[in-house]
């Protein structure tokens, strides 16, 4: 589904809000979906919770948040996201300085993964 999707995400360049929460996206979809991310940069919202974003996922999404420099508030709760994942994300986020909100709620983010936030 994401295949299909993508192409028509990345002509809506001037889109603010994304919601695609409950989709389950995993690694494969996400490969599809990043490029496409990448050309929103006037996106201010996403909303990816409750989906199946891993590690794997997480690198495909980062260069993509990245260059999606009016993003304000990012939504990744529920999801995979371990310290594996978190080691991918954690340079985009800060790079990020638009963004008032984060929530990373109900993941696997322990110590490790929050070493990578905060190093």
């Amino acid at each position: 589904a994401c295949a299909h999707l993508a192409p028509a995400l990345a002509k809506m360049t001037q889109l603010q809000s994304l919601y695609l929460s409950d989709n389950r996206i995993d690694a494969r979809g996400m490969k599809h979906l990043a490029p496409a991310l990448a050309e929103m940069t006037r996106v201010h919202s996403v909303d990816l919770n409750d989906n199946r974003i891993d590690a794997e996922a997480c690198a495909h999404l980062a260069p993509a948040l990245a260059k999606m420099t009016q993003l304000q508030s990012l939504y990744l709760s529920d999801n995979r996201i371990d310290a594996r994942g978190m080691k991918h994300l954690a340079p985009a986020l800060a790079e990020m300085t638009r963004v008032h909100s984060v929530d990373l709620n109900d993941n696997r983010i322990d110590a490790e993964a929050c070493a990578h936030l905060a190093p």
